[in-house]
């Protein structure tokens, strides 16, 4: 009755213009003057409910007073209660983005037992913004995705929570375990929210996406850089990692087929990148020539050869030059074959995409080697007249 009491009172004086100050102070009596654990929770529903951020302080006492008191709960019903009392409470300050509240978040994500409200405690810690422990959050999901939990289900409460925190303070240093949690040992639900939280956590997550590249198995390369090509990131750091997942494509060597095709579509897929990005300068270039003088199949050559064309630099026209003039001899030595003339023909036609002088003598041989047929000479010619 007394509390009852209390919060009519109080919407009495708000409504007479009752100041912030002596706004929280009623607030705090209608929470000190609750009796028991029991009448406390339904203190702090009550106050939960007024919508009020003015409360959040009150709140903040509130949880603090729960952690220190909580040894003095044995009773399997107290503990329960309790565990409900801290995630109204977690809930409210996050939803209040009390960020004043955050050491006594992290206190209780330490702390208690019930993993609901830890797990509330890590989504508030999020929704507070409370960049200070984006690391151990990122460090506790880690730990998390190692084995599976002792209790499965509370390690899944926990890593839930994990994830939608870093989610929500959107720091690079929450992309990794988010990216191991999303094929990590949890149920579906959990993965699916990590798959889901991964493109909002940074924008541009490259250099994490650069070091995953070049530590991890060939099918999670190829999910890393598919990370990194839906992100935000700008088209130079795109570029950067499309470079890094065509060399490492090159470098490692799979272990059975599985990991061979793996790496085969992540240099697809990196040098489709470097096409859409238009990537130029030296840096792809020994990668692209790789791909195409012992590409797995021809879909990878001619791959190869579009990027070179898309770059237009003078390191990739004279690859592009010597293959035509590589090709232009067989030719001549009647090596000629149906794939021959798909490279000759992709190459030229690559060759004028490229507009770079460097490739114009080798157009001039194909256009005069009457060994070509009459649709080879024809684009060598059309290419000639394409570059300046």
């Amino acid at each position: 009755m007394k509390r009852h009491a209390l919060i009519a009172l109080l919407i009495a004086l708000a409504a007479a213009g009752l100041g912030a100050d002596e706004t929280t102070e009623v607030y705090r009596r209608i929470y000190l003057e609750a009796e028991g654990l029991r009448q406390k929770q339904a203190a702090v529903l009550d106050l939960v409910r007024l919508g009020d951020r003015e409360t959040a302080p009150v709140l903040a006492e509130a949880l603090g007073k729960l952690l220190a008191d909580e040894a003095n709960y044995t009773a399997a019903s107290e503990k329960e209660l309790l565990g409900r009392m801290a995630r109204d409470l977690a809930a409210a300050l996050g939803d209040y983005k009390y960020a004043e509240a955050a050491p006594l978040l992290w206190a209780a994500v330490e702390q208690l037992d019930d993993p609901l409200a830890r797990s509330e405690a890590l989504v508030a810690l999020g929704k507070t913004r409370s960049l200070a422990y984006a690391e151990r959050i990122a460090l506790l999901l880690e730990s998390l995705n190692l084995q599976p939990s002792p209790d499965a289900d509370s390690g899944e409460k926990l890593a839930f929570g994990a994830i939608l925190a870093l989610e929500k303070l959107r720091d690079e240093r929450g992309f990794a375990p988010v990216f191991f949690a999303s094929e990590g040992w949890y149920s579906q639900r959990v993965r699916q929210q990590a798959e889901r939280s991964l493109p909002n956590i940074a924008e541009d997550p490259t250099d994490r996406i650069v070091a995953l590249l070049a530590a991890e198995t060939p099918a999670r390369m190829v999910r890393a850089f598919k990370a990194e090509i839906a992100s935000k990131a700008p088209v130079p750091r795109k570029s950067e990692a499309a470079l890094q997942a065509l060399r490492m494509g090159h470098q490692r060597s799979g272990r059975d087929k599985a990991e061979s095709l793996a790496l085969l579509e992540l240099r697809k897929l990196a040098l489709r990148s470097l096409v859409a990005y238009k990537a130029s300068g030296p840096g792809p270039v020994e990668g692209c020539a790789a791909s195409y003088a012992s590409g797995y199949d021809d879909e990878e050559r001619l791959l190869a050869l579009q990027a070179l064309g898309a770059n237009g630099g003078d390191e990739a026209a004279a690859v592009l030059r010597d293959v035509i003039l590589k090709l232009n001899d067989e030719q001549r030595a009647g090596l000629g074959s149906e794939a021959r003339n798909r490279m000759a023909k992709a190459a030229i036609e690559n060759a004028a995409a490229s507009k770079n002088r460097i490739v114009k003598p080798a157009l001039l041989l194909v256009a005069n080697n009457d060994k070509w047929s009459g649709g080879i000479i024809s684009a060598a010619k059309a290419a000639q007249a394409a570059i300046p």
